[in-house]
C-alpha cells in the first residue's frame, strides 16, 4: 500500500522547504534539461500542497497535478486562490494514472517512487502517457550515508526493527534502483545536479525530529516503541558524535534523473 501524506498536512512545507536558491536551482533546471514552454503539457506525480509545482507553473499556461492525499491539495487549492496560476489537480493514485498514452510532454515526480508500492509498474504507467521524445524526471535530495541525519535514521531502523517492525517504505529503496529500472526501458537517462553544497547538521534537532514522527519512513512505528527506543538511540548518538549539540558539517545534492522517451 502506498504512503499518503493526509497526516503531515499541517508541517509539510515547513520540514520540507528548500532555500530559495536551491529551490530556483532546481526549477531551472527543470525546464532547461526539459526544454519545458508555456506551451508544454505537464504532469506532476505527488503534487501535495505545490511546493514545487507552483513554481513550475509559472512557466506554464496549465500544470496537471495528481496526488492521493485530499488535504494536502485542499492546502494547495488555498493557495492558488491568491494567485493567478493556473493547475488543474485530482485525486489519483500514481500507479492507476488516468490520462491516454502520450498525453504529456513532461511527467515529474518529486520524492515520490520510494513511497509507492509496485513502484516500478507506477513508472512505467507514468512513461506510457509521455510522448515520444518527452520526458520523465525524478528528484532526489542526496545525502552523505556518513551524515549526522543518514546515520541516525539507519540506527533508528536497527534499533526498530530488532523489534520485529519492519520499517521498509514500500516503494524503491534507493536512486540506483529507480535508475537501474528506468535504464532497462533502453531510454536516454542521464543525472543533472541541480544544487551541491555542505550544510551543518545538529543531531539533537535531527534526534527530535525523528522523536516527532515528522518523516514518512517513522509513521509505521507505534507510539510505544518509539518511546522505548529513543533513549537508546540517544545514546547510542551520544558516543557516535559526542556533544549533540555541535553542528557536523555534512554533503547533499539536489539532483533531476532525466530520461527522454524514445
Amino acid at each position: 500500500m502506498s504512503i499518503v501524506f493526509d497526516r503531515a498536512v499541517e508541517y509539510y512545507d515547513q520540514t520540507r522547504a528548500m532555500p530559495p536558491e536551491r529551490h530556483r536551482a532546481m526549477i531551472d533546471a527543470l525546464v532547461r534539461e526539459t526544454g519545458l514552454n508555456e506551451n508544454s503539457r505537464v504532469l506532476e506525480v505527488g503534487i501535495g500542497t505545490g511546493r514545487i509545482g507552483m513554481s513550475v507553473a509559472e512557466h506554464l499556461r496549465r500544470l496537471f497535478g495528481i496526488d492521493l492525499s485530499l488535504e494536502m491539495m485542499g492546502v494547495l487549492r488555498r493557495k492558488l486562490a491568491e494567485t493567478n496560476l493556473n493547475i488543474r489537480i485530482a485525486q489519483a493514485d500514481a500507479g492507476k494514472l488516468p490520462f491516454a498514452a502520450e498525453t504529456f510532454d513532461v511527467v515529474y515526480a518529486v520524492h515520490v517512487y520510494h513511497l509507492v508500492a509496485g513502484w516500478q509498474n507506477a513508472m512505467r504507467d507514468a512513461r506510457r502517457i509521455i510522448q515520444r521524445g518527452g520526458y520523465f524526471v525524478i528528484s532526489f535530495h542526496k545525502r552523505a550515508d556518513d551524515s549526522p541525519n543518514a546515520r541516525l535514521r539507519d540506527q533508528l531502523h536497527v534499533l526498530v526493527n530488532a523489534r520485529g517492525i519492519q520499517t521498509k517504505r514500500p516503494g524503491a529503496t534507493s536512486e540506483d534502483e529507480i535508475l537501474d529500472e528506468i535504464q532497462a526501458w533502453g531510454d536516454e537517462s542521464r543525472i543533472v545536479v541541480c544544487s551541491a553544497w555542505a550544510e551543518d547538521e545538529v543531531p539533537e534537532k535531527i534526534l527530535e525530529e525523528l522523536d516527532r514522527q515528522i518523516f514518512s519512513e517513522t509513521w509505521v512505528i507505534p507510539r510505544a516503541v518509539m518511546d522505548e527506543v529513543m533513549p537508546q538511540l540517544r545514546e547510542w548518538a551520544e558516543k557516535t558524535f559526542g556533544d549533540l549539540s555541535k553542528p557536523i558539517a555534512a554533503a547533499s545534492e539536489t539532483r533531476w534523473l532525466v530520461t527522454k522517451k524514445l
